[in-house]
């Protein structure tokens, strides 16, 4: 129950604060919006720690120590653009790995969210271990990204949403300094996106107390 708890706190809420802040950002700004100069710098320094963050993450293979190419990414189901989010966006909109496309996705009322979670939550059931496929099975997971061995994007160029989750079987899977290690990176991740939607509502002359109470009841 304990570790429950923990991977909850460490790991399922980031997660899902990560998708509030992502759906709570996309209207603010349109895409084509040329950013004035404070906004660029703000954003120019919080990519460069995202890149920093994002390469220590993948200098733990956490893919490898999941054995994610055992199950060919069973969590990475969609087209893959829709892992790309509007903080995706702003945080590399200046730079040469920009994002072409992102899902837009706006934020549900909170009783909305809270009846998608409860009934998620009665719905869910016990998940059996993946099995491994045979060589000749098709590879399923239609993320274009995905090779055989995990991702083909360079540390820096992969998407925050998928470096936020972790499935059940990694969570198992890590050590216990490696385990520490990644939740340091989920909440610099954290900081690195919740600061980018502060930027993005003073560059849109939005209240900073927009969406706060949103993110405090985020679960």
């Amino acid at each position: 129950m304990y570790r429950n708890l923990q991977d909850f706190w460490h790991f399922s809420r980031p997660y899902r604060l990560f998708q509030r802040v992502s759906s709570l950002s996309h209207h603010l700004l349109d895409k084509d919006h040329e950013l004035s100069q404070r906004a660029r710098e703000s954003l120019d320094r919080l990519n460069r720690d995202r890149i920093a963050c994002q390469t220590r993450i993948a200098a733990l293979n956490l893919p490898g120590l999941a054995r994610c190419f055992d199950c060919r990414g069973a969590c990475c189901h969609e087209p893959s653009e829709r892992y790309f989010t509007v903080i995706d966006y702003w945080l590399r909109r200046h730079t040469p790995d920009e994002v072409q496309r992102y899902a837009p996705r706006s934020a549900p009322p909170l009783h909305l969210y809270y009846g998608a979670r409860l009934a998620s939550a009665l719905r869910r059931k016990p998940t059996a271990a993946p099995v491994p496929p045979t060589p000749d099975e098709p590879q399923l997971s239609r993320c274009s990204h995905l090779g055989d061995r995990g991702c083909l994007l360079s540390a820096a160029q992969r998407p925050l949403k998928c470096l936020f989750y972790a499935c059940p079987g990694m969570r198992k899977a890590l050590d216990e300094p490696t385990r520490r290690a990644y939740i340091d990176e989920v909440r610099e991740l954290q900081r690195i996106s919740i600061t980018t939607f502060d930027v993005l509502k003073l560059e849109a002359g939005v209240p900073s107390h927009y969406g706060a109470v949103s993110l405090l009841l985020t679960l």
